[in-house]
């Protein structure tokens, strides 16, 4: 081989070589990146979702999936596993364990803190019937926003239940349920205002509250509005046609959704 061809062979080796270690370079950037980089934050929808399939269906996939999601710390996830975990007697420890997790979550997950309380209170997840703790928990619950925590908060008020009776709590506890949307505390607030129990009578209050509770659909409200339709009062006009129109409403809303109330 002569001279110029030595040194073309030469250098096509060395671009060989450069190229490959090149290659070599670009691949491991990759698989760094592939390691260190975060998988993509899912929703709230996306967790939720998954949180159906695990707890009706017990689907592998979808409880390894919020494991992996409630170890980085998510509280959604955190509370979706441990609802997942609740419905196996033998799991109720690991369901204890995350929805404690999420309640206590930097970004206090309000569902989780509710059925916290709601396993101190009904004994459930092994737990012994805890008023105190319970009382604690449907009160974080409440102040993040949980209009059935404010209800049991009031409840519990009232019957003395954790705390000493006091009726005026117990109206105070109401009033937020109801200003967070809870139907059955509208009406129990209404009741409240017409009887004077634990707040000043307030005939105007009471219908407003008995109103939009009945404008919420809640069946007990949607009744009592049509007894005041049907007699008539001082405070309302007399409407049998409308009463009876109501009446059905009621009944219609107690087969069909009456479990949402309770």
């Amino acid at each position: 081989m002569n001279k110029r061809a030595l040194q073309i062979v030469v250098h096509a080796r060395s671009l060989g070589d450069t190229m490959l270690n090149k290659f070599k370079i670009s691949a491991g950037i990759l698989l760094a990146c592939s390691l260190c980089a975060c998988a993509p934050v899912p929703t709230t929808a996306e967790i939720e979702s998954a949180g159906i399939q695990a707890l009706h269906a017990q689907l592998p996939s979808a409880i390894a999936s919020l494991e992996k999601w409630a170890n980085t710390g998510n509280a959604v996830a955190q509370r979706e596993l441990g609802l997942a975990y609740a419905i196996k007697p033998e799991q109720q420890a690991l369901a204890l364990l995350w929805l404690e997790r999420a309640a206590k979550n930097q970004s206090g997950d309000a569902e989780a803190q509710f059925q916290l309380a709601e396993a101190y209170y009904k004994s459930r997840l092994g737990l012994a019937k805890n008023e105190q703790q319970a009382l604690k928990w449907y009160e974080a619950a409440a102040n993040n926003g949980y209009g059935k925590a404010s209800f049991m908060l009031a409840r519990m008020a009232k019957y003395g239940q954790g705390l000493q009776q006091d009726l005026a709590l117990s109206v105070k506890w109401l009033e937020k349920a109801s200003e967070q949307g809870n139907a059955q505390a509208m009406f129990l607030l209404s009741n409240a205002y017409a009887a004077g129990e634990g707040v000043k009578p307030d005939q105007t209050l009471a219908r407003k509250w008995l109103e939009e509770s009945a404008e919420l659909e809640y069946p007990v409200a949607i009744q009592a509005l049509a007894m005041e339709l049907e007699s008539g009062n001082k405070h309302i006009e007399k409407d049998p046609l409308k009463a009876r129109h109501l009446i059905k409403e009621a009944s219609d809303e107690r087969l069909m959704r009456w479990n949402r109330y309770q």
